[in-house]
């Protein structure tokens, strides 16, 4: 299983139990495509003493909650794979170290990210998924970080382009946002004319937790601002192992004066599955939206509406195929789902700005420093795919902020609406 998709909403919403990571609801410096990635630099690299890089090899790792998104590993893997194999930089190659498990514990967290970093001397990180990520110790070692933004060091008050955290679609978890992005526009556009009212009624449940008492808070003045009839947040779930669902299912089911609201958000990461299966079971009729994207959650969601904040991985597009291809050259039954994309996106990511620093600088460009500047003041994407996500803004928010709307009809995924940005944002009051 997996965490999911957009915002804390689409962000850690996973980081509330384990997750609450959420996944994205959460993207013109210099713009680099993944669709691009397979020219070649025709200058060659030369040595120099720099961690991590011995004027061939860039040594590269990454790190997260393993249980939840082995996919990570699979999706850098990947991406890595073609970058050598297709000599994107002529005389330079990357070596993927190992995924190390942060099993959910910032001291876990910070003993192996040191080890990665003082022993095995990687010069950057990349598909990192915690949400326990030791910030403060890769910016004092100058450790390039790319990955999901499941934490704030991600994150800024202001534009910073001093950072040392991208995310691929930005930070997603802010400490005190000035203000929201517009990360569930698709979902009230859908629900507004399915049902056929201008302020459909919506009840959000999430994780009794903290991260998930602000990420509620977060989302309700985002649906309220796209126009929904929002009603009081329920951050509900217990963390883990949780016996009887029941209690949570008729708080919900009940929360619209007696009635069950309209639409139905479910912000509790892998906790939604059995709350939607009661929830129908109980007779729920309306719409029920998360983000946990995963081809082996098909089933069991059907019905369900979820937003993931990249192109529908159920679409044939070229940006689609060449990923899928990727994956499957290291991992032939690996599927493809939100560990996946984290690790794919956020190594593109690295790639895009090492391209960038070296393209600049040749050689000498390729230490930590360069790649951490080029990063900050680029606008990344993969065309047709995901991004872009525009530094250093998207240091603060999404910027812009882009995503899918599908739903599960029991076989597979389909899009209700295609990948699209928006860039309104919502201020916190």
């Amino acid at each position: 299983m997996m965490i999911r998709s957009r915002t804390r909403a689409r962000l850690l919403h996973a980081t509330g139990a384990v997750l609450v990571l959420v996944l994205g609801l959460t993207a013109c410096g210099s713009s680099s495509s993944g669709s691009k990635q397979s020219s070649s630099t025709t200058e060659s690299a030369s040595s120099g003493p720099v961690r991590g890089f011995d004027g061939t090899t860039v040594k590269l790792a990454g790190i997260g909650i393993k249980a939840q998104l082995p996919g990570s590993e699979w999706g850098a893997r990947a991406r890595i794979k073609r970058f050598n194999d297709t000599n994107e930089i002529k005389g330079v190659k990357l070596e993927y170290e190992e995924f190390v498990d942060d099993k959910f514990d910032p001291a876990v967290a910070l003993s192996e990210v040191r080890r990665l970093v003082t022993q095995t001397k990687v010069f950057a990180l990349v598909g990192d998924v915690t949400p326990v990520s030791p910030g403060a110790y890769t910016k004092e070692q100058h450790v390039p970080v790319f990955g999901y933004a499941f934490d704030n060091s991600y994150c800024s008050q202001e534009p910073d382009p001093t950072i040392w955290s991208f995310g691929f679609i930005g930070c997603v978890v802010p400490d005190n946002p000035k203000t929201l992005p517009d990360n569930l526009v698709e979902l009230y556009d859908y629900a507004s004319k399915e049902l056929g009212t201008p302020h459909p009624t919506i009840a959000l449940f999430n994780t009794d937790t903290a991260s998930g008492h602000k990420s509620s808070d977060n989302a309700l003045i985002t649906l309220k601002g796209d126009g929904f009839d929002t009603l009081p947040a329920l951050p509900i779930i217990p963390p883990p192992p949780v016996t009887d669902y029941t209690p949570f299912v008729q708080r919900i089911l009940t929360s619209d004066h007696g009635h069950a609201p309209q639409v139905v958000a479910c912000y509790a990461a892998t906790d939604c599955v059995p709350m939607w299966l009661q929830m129908k079971a109980a007779g729920f009729k309306g719409i029920f939206y998360h983000t946990i994207y995963a081809d082996q959650l098909v089933k069991p969601m059907a019905g369900t509406v979820v937003g993931v904040g990249w192109a529908n991985f159920a679409d044939p597009t070229p940006a689609v195929t060449q990923l899928s291809d990727d994956v499957k050259a290291v991992k032939a039954d690996q599927g493809l789902d939100i560990g996946v994309a984290a690790g794919y996106f956020s190594t593109d990511m690295f790639i895009s700005a090492l391209k960038k620093a070296y393209a600049k600088d040749g050689a000498k460009g390729i230490t930590p420093e360069k790649v951490r500047a080029a990063a900050s003041t680029m606008t990344w994407e993969i065309k047709g795919l995901v991004g872009p996500t525009k530094y250093p803004e998207s240091s603060v928010k999404p910027t812009p902020a882009c995503g899918t709307l599908a739903k599960s009809d029991g076989t597979s995924w389909k899009t209700l609406i295609p990948f699209t940005c928006a860039s309104r944002s919502f201020p916190v009051k």
